[in-house]
């Protein structure tokens, strides 16, 4: 079985792939608008910290952490969810109808729909920062707490990868059900770049909003605050908790979407 999706996921990343570099100076055109971006918002950060010594009581490597983490878990979840953002059309045009029938799971179809490998490219960059930013936050630990810090560290971003796909199943789980809500899913992408600074700078109320209701700073904060020894265990089963509760709303406001979805043919 696993085997079967393995095979259907890079049979559709190839033709993404193809269609990508059948356009490949709008492709590079979007690559460098991405890494210019990501290159802006660094310097950014740095000039912030030529005026103050802290933001927030956290020092420019570690709000760069934050920074690099929020691009982490987003450009993960861009890669690998990007078929989503056109659940819209797929149920206008009627693409909907031949994914339920086909022989793998609608949904993993839908996901897979588009694999994004301008996003791939832009991963590689934002590795390369958070393997340089590392020994300069981690310094003050032993090499146990590291490991351990930085074992929690890696569940907790695939933690955010988890919450980032539930929240994108609901949105396409709405759409499947009125057809209009589509936008929903930019309204998250808005949101979202909220997480690229420490939670802590934001107003209490806005705190307990990006926990609890749209949990965005579990999704991109509470990493790099377990990597900085910050997060209690509490927090991390916390983290565990919205998440799988989370999941488990989303897969069945999706099956029940599906259940009572008309056709566009009927």
């Amino acid at each position: 079985m696993m085997k079967k999706y393995i095979t259907v996921w890079w049979r559709l990343a190839q033709m993404a792939f193809l269609m990508q570099f059948a356009n490949r100076w709008s492709s590079l055109g979007w690559l460098g608008g991405k890494l210019v971006r990501l290159v802006f918002f660094i310097v950014f950060i740095s000039a912030i910290f030529k005026h103050v010594s802290s933001v927030a009581g956290y020092t420019l490597e570690q709000v760069a952490l934050f920074f690099l983490t929020f691009n982490l878990v987003d450009i993960m979840v861009q890669i690998f969810l990007r078929g989503i953002y056109m659940i819209g059309r797929d149920v206008r045009e009627g693409d909907l109808d031949f994914y339920l029938i086909q022989p793998v799971n609608p949904l993993f179809r839908i996901c897979s729909n588009l694999v994004d490998f301008l996003d791939f490219l832009t991963l590689l960059p934002v590795l390369g920062l958070v393997v340089y930013i590392f020994p300069r936050i981690l310094a003050q630990f032993t090499a146990t707490q590291i490991l351990a810090q930085g074992f929690v560290y890696v569940l907790l971003c695939l933690n955010g990868v988890a919450i980032a796909f539930s929240i994108h199943v609901l949105v396409a789980a709405v759409t499947v059900w009125t057809q209009q809500m589509e936008n929903s899913i930019w309204m998250y992408r808005d949101l979202v770049t909220l997480g690229r600074f420490p939670i802590d700078i934001y107003p209490p109320f806005l705190r307990i909003l990006l926990t609890y209701v749209l949990p965005i700073s579990v999704m991109v904060s509470y990493p790099s605050k377990a990597l900085l020894g910050l997060l209690s265990m509490e927090r991390i089963l916390l983290a565990f908790a919205i998440s799988g509760a989370l999941l488990f709303v989303s897969i069945t406001v999706w099956k029940q979407a599906v259940k009572h979805y008309s056709s566009v043919s009927s």
